[in-house]
């Protein structure tokens, strides 16, 4: 299957995914089993490896990912492709607490996500997870309530869990990513970890700023800043990569990711997202050289990973007729 996905893209399909990380990939299952959004992980991470990536972050909203990855990993020795495990920190896994991490990395996580669908934020804002988790789950709605998370207090200070939380992960050399966190609270947490610590990416943070003065002021304090492609491609995108085209302009490529995100039946699986994400950036305008800061260097160094050792040069395809 496999073969006959890349026998019918163009002869230079991965010139701009070769040597890709992603940071943000969701598995099958997901949400629920019930959610049948893609093939089984082990093909669709054959398939990435084909289209050249070299490795991503499995992400889950509701468990650790740490033995789903770990067994990906093994299931591709050999290859180069690494699948990296995760935990979200919500709820069902403890909330944000600094043992959590502690165990997670134990455990062999190599990033941390902050609050998600817990985040009180995002459940005042109706967020897309919550919804999806209410379909499969009756009592949700009410348990999102009672769990609803705050990283800041009323000053606006991170909570001392939330500090202890990214202490931890820089003691650990652990990413940490914002999660569903309100601005104000992204900029909190990149203010505490600005100069100190840990690694941090915003996480799509287009889908909740006003302006892209704010992306820059996140960028300043350190932070990288997240731009996946699923919010494109949603049937209610009110995003286009037009705009995030002019996003990564702003912030510039050496402090942003691209990623993909996805986990619905309406897109490709990610290694074609990432692709048609990145292809279309280019048609925009965005160099090569740019694409690949963002899918395969800043990717590297947020996981705290070296340099990768340089990879054969594509064959050349046609031109691009724009």
């Amino acid at each position: 299957m496999v073969t006959s996905i890349v026998s019918a893209l163009p002869a230079d399909f991965a010139r701009l995914t070769t040597g890709a990380l992603d940071l943000h990939v969701h598995g099958q299952p997901d949400l629920a089993a019930a959610y049948v959004n893609r093939g089984p992980d082990l093909d669709v991470v054959r398939l990435a490896h084909a289209y050249g990536l070299r490795g991503w972050v499995l992400k889950s909203h509701l468990w650790a990912t740490t033995d789903r990855a770990a067994l990906l990993t093994e299931q591709m020795a050999g290859t180069g492709f690494t699948v990296f495990g995760s935990v979200t920190l919500n709820p069902p896994v403890g909330g944000v607490e600094p043992a959590v991490v502690e165990l997670a990395a134990a455990h062999g996580a190599a990033v941390v996500f902050l609050p998600t669908w817990s985040a009180r934020a995002d459940a005042e804002r109706g967020g897309y997870i919550a919804r999806l988790l209410a379909s499969v789950a009756p009592s949700f709605p009410a348990y999102q309530r009672a769990t609803a998370i705050e990283l800041t207090g009323p000053d606006g200070r991170l909570g001392t869990n939330v500090r202890e939380v990214a202490d931890a992960c820089r003691e650990r050399g652990l990413l940490l990513a914002t999660g569903h966190a309100s601005p104000a609270e992204s900029r909190a947490v990149a203010e505490y970890c600005s100069g100190r610590g840990p690694r941090l990416v915003i996480t799509h943070p287009l889908d909740y700023v006003d302006t892209l003065d704010q992306l820059v002021e996140l960028a300043d304090l350190g932070a990288l800043i997240e731009f996946p492609g699923a919010p494109l491609v949603h049937p209610d995108a009110r995003l286009t990569v037009r705009r995030t085209f002019d996003a990564i302009s702003a912030v510039g490529p050496h402090r942003c990711v691209l990623t993909t995100d996805v986990f619905s039946r309406w897109v490709p699986p990610q290694p074609e997202m990432l692709r048609m994400f990145a292809e279309q950036l280019h048609f925009l305008g965005c160099a090569a050289d740019d694409i690949a800061t963002m899918v395969v260097d800043n990717p590297r160094r947020a996981l705290g990973l070296p340099a990768p050792a340089p990879a054969p040069a594509p064959r050349p395809g046609p031109e691009d007729p724009r």
